[in-house]
């Protein structure tokens, strides 16, 4: 069976079966925990059942009751690595300057911490077997963050704190400003990822040009 038509069967929240005690939770726990290590430092093709089945202990039987198939451990790897992380909250009320730099501050850590790199490069070696499972990290990932910068900026052009026509598209621009150069570097070239000195100082820059183009002045 091929990996496309064993995805097909299942759909992206899909994660296995529901161990009914703690025993049985704590062994699908140790089998999530041993594949998210190997697929992310190896990858999903080069890394067996076996090896995960070995490195977490137990039984092969033990794992084809929790996953009768990898692929619906990888949607549960994926899905627990995008579901536990939590957003900034951007309040309206609150000073403008100091939201929008938590939340760059905030996003450039996910983005270009070690554990999303490896999990970037996953997601693009398997969309074209799983084109599912990249639509939910994206969903629960990129369009997730994009959809609460876009609400703070609807938010703050109906309370009349910035000058924008469409929220949108201001938020584009923002996160574009933001990412798109170091992005580009990380993708293509063996950059080293950026210190945290230098992703606040670059949050700072950022909404520093961004608020003297957009913000209104009472």
């Amino acid at each position: 069976m091929s990996r496309q038509s064993a995805s097909s069967k299942g759909s992206a929240s899909r994660a296995g079966a529901v161990p009914a005690s703690k025993r049985g939770q704590k062994r699908k726990a140790s089998i999530v925990d041993a594949a998210t290590m190997l697929f992310l430092k190896n990858g999903y093709s080069e890394t067996s059942v076996n090896t995960i089945v070995t490195l977490s202990g137990g039984s092969k039987a033990t794992f084809y009751s929790y996953f009768p198939t990898k692929d619906m451990l990888l949607r549960a790897v994926v899905d627990g690595i995008v579901s536990n992380r939590e957003e900034p909250e951007l309040q309206a009320s609150e000073d403008i300057r100091v939201a929008l730099v938590t939340y760059c501050e905030h996003r450039m850590r996910i983005i270009f911490s070690r554990q999303h790199r490896a999990l970037l490069r996953l997601i693009i070696a398997e969309r074209e077997h799983f084109p599912d499972i990249a639509a939910m990290y994206y969903k629960r990932g990129p369009q997730r963050s994009h959809d609460i910068l876009v609400e703070y900026m609807q938010e703050l052009k109906r309370r009349g704190r910035l000058d924008i026509e469409s929220a949108e598209e201001s938020a584009e621009f923002f996160i574009g400003m933001l990412l798109h150069q170091w992005y580009s570097r990380q993708l293509f070239l063996r950059s080293a990822p950026p210190t945290t000195k230098a992703m606040r100082e670059r949050a700072d820059h950022v909404v520093g040009r961004f608020l003297e183009a957009f913000r209104k002045l009472s």
